[in-house]
């Protein structure tokens, strides 16, 4: 896995925060970079937030909700993008791959005409061309017979070999960052760890950005550079995904870590006590106040910020003396 490069960001989102129109916060604080050949993996349990933060970058939010804070792609504001340079920067510099690759296909018409569809209306490409650059295509995601592929609709593919054909359609326009947005959720998990190699290996081989929506940790940590943890609609934690297992230094960091089964241990998961918030429903203090076994007074009256701790960025007030103490997720109350 590449270590994180000295370059300037591709991808900068600073100080997020996004409100919808009927005044509820979906987002708050939220900041990462992506780097060309970079990868960042975004975790959490369900309403974190992962997946509205790439819709912000696509600028495809809710009709009236309100952003503040900067999105900036290759050092231009994508908030300020007219919408000539908007549809330009979607054809052409940004890729999305579904959660579930069945609602993003049109079902009436054919995988030929998916693939190229972009090529032809964006590119001016002829479409006997584009055919045969989508044959490329399915060709690098590991589907052979693209003619025959072309020919056929959405329902006579299985869902990973459809994966597969929004993974082509994704690197078709040559993007420079792709988002992915939990790829393999309606995948089998033989089918999965093959649609993630293919994803690893196109990334690599074309040296895109990517940020990838999971609520995997252990995916994250397979095909990512860094992981950041979300929780109520901000990152609590950012760090590289090699040692994040060993060394997570937010207490809900550590408590998804102790809730996934362990394989080859004897220990049982532990689950998290209480509910998942949603960022509106969290306090003025740390979001995850009321569901941490180390909250104090100050925790639920003053919200922490991002800060570097080590080799890590934290929003913790007590982060100092909880790893003074050992591994966090040894550490009891």
């Amino acid at each position: 896995m590449n270590a994180p490069t000295e370059e300037q960001p591709l991808l900068d989102i600073a100080d997020l925060r996004i409100d919808l129109r009927d005044g509820r916060t979906v987002l708050h604080d939220v900041s990462y970079a992506v780097r060309p050949g970079d990868s960042l993996g975004l975790v959490g349990e369900s309403g974190s937030g992962k997946s509205m933060s790439l819709k912000a970058v696509l600028r495809m939010l809710p009709a009236g909700a309100r952003t503040a804070g900067g999105i900036s792609f290759d050092g231009r504001s994508v908030t300020a993008m007219n919408l000539s340079e908007l549809r330009a920067f979607r054809a052409g510099q940004v890729a999305m791959i579904p959660q579930d690759p069945r609602t993003a296909a049109n079902p009436v018409r054919t995988i030929g005409d998916f693939l190229t569809e972009v090529l032809v209306r964006s590119r001016g490409v002829a479409r006997r061309q584009a055919a045969e650059q989508a044959i490329r295509q399915l060709a690098e995601v590991g589907i052979p017979d693209g003619e025959q592929r072309l020919r056929q609709h959405p329902h006579q593919l299985s869902g990973g070999l459809l994966q597969r054909v929004m993974i082509a359609a994704a690197l078709a326009a040559e993007p420079r960052l792709l988002l992915a947005d939990e790829p393999t959720t309606a995948l089998d998990v033989t089918t999965q760890q093959e649609v993630m190699a293919i994803l690893d290996e196109q990334r690599h081989r074309h040296r895109l950005a990517m940020v990838l929506v999971t609520h995997d940790l252990d995916l994250a940590a397979a095909v990512t550079d860094r992981i950041a943890v979300m929780y109520a609609g901000t990152i609590v934690e950012l760090a590289l995904s090699e040692g994040l297992h060993r060394t997570a230094q937010h207490p809900y960091t550590a408590g998804l870590l102790r809730s996934r089964p362990a394989v080859g241990t004897r220990a049982r998961p532990v689950s998290l006590p209480g509910r998942s918030l949603s960022a509106f429903e969290a306090g003025t203090g740390c979001v995850f106040a009321d569901r941490c076994a180390f909250a104090e007074e100050r925790c639920r009256s003053v919200r922490p910020r991002l800060e570097a701790h080590g080799t890590h960025l934290v929003a913790c007030h007590r982060v100092a003396e909880l790893t003074a103490a050992g591994s966090l997720l040894e550490t009891t109350p």
